[in-house]
């Protein structure tokens, strides 16, 4: 994670953080299948976010008792709602093209595996006193990508912006590749990051990194 997110960390702390990917991930819990076509990116989010603390209450003991099964929620339901190979192509940028397939397979792999293992739990933050702001959205029906815009409100603190990025697949269906928390970038930030690990060490050893990283399951 880059110096700006851990800057953003001190500055927000790490509850809203963890709330605002909460949100997200809450909101992939409630989609036991891909989003339909016809579903605008807004309403996708709007109308789950509705049920979110309901969801939260009924599987809250369950989950926090086995976090193993938390992770494989997550895995199974997570991977419908984003794009993964355009995410695993941002991250990586111009060594993305150097990468043989099974190495860019790899990475993206273990990266979604890390993406669930450290943000799985932050749901677990998500209390109920927090409100979420929908701005004004319009969807333009020739583009591929749309940006849907929220605020997180919480008590004593100001309103946190945070921006979804939609892209449009092939079969009509809009799916997540990134979520920009007070103007930075997820996406970018990863990036920016790994991109010193394989100038100085390699691709190989990126991943094998990502691979190898302690996990309870």
């Amino acid at each position: 994670m880059t110096a700006q997110l851990l800057r953003l960390n001190d500055r927000l702390g790490m509850r809203v953080f963890g709330i605002v990917l909460s949100v997200l991930l809450l909101f992939v819990f409630m989609a036991a299948q891909p989003a339909r076509a016809d579903q605008r990116p807004d309403t996708i989010l709007h109308e789950t976010v509705e049920q979110l603390l309901a969801e939260l209450d009924s599987n809250r003991s369950t989950l926090a008792a086995d976090k193993c099964q938390l992770y494989s929620l997550v895995n199974r339901l997570v991977l419908p709602q984003f794009a993964v190979d355009k995410i695993s192509r941002l991250i990586l940028g111009t060594h993305s093209n150097a990468a043989s397939p099974n190495l860019r397979n790899r990475f993206t792999r273990a990266f979604m595996e890390l993406m669930i293992r450290t943000y799985a739990t932050a749901m677990f933050e998500y209390t109920g006193q927090e409100e979420i702001e929908y701005l004004p959205f319009v969807l333009d029906e020739s583009a591929r990508t749309a940006l849907v815009q929220t605020r997180v409100r919480l008590p004593g603190q100001a309103p946190v912006p945070v921006d979804y990025a939609f892209l449009r697949s092939e079969d009509g269906r809009w799916q997540i590749y990134d979520v920009r928390l007070d103007g930075i970038s997820l996406v970018l930030s990863y990036r920016r990051s790994y991109d010193q690990i394989i100038r100085s060490k390699g691709l190989e050893a990126l991943v094998h990194s990502l691979e190898t990283q302690d996990t309870d399951c």
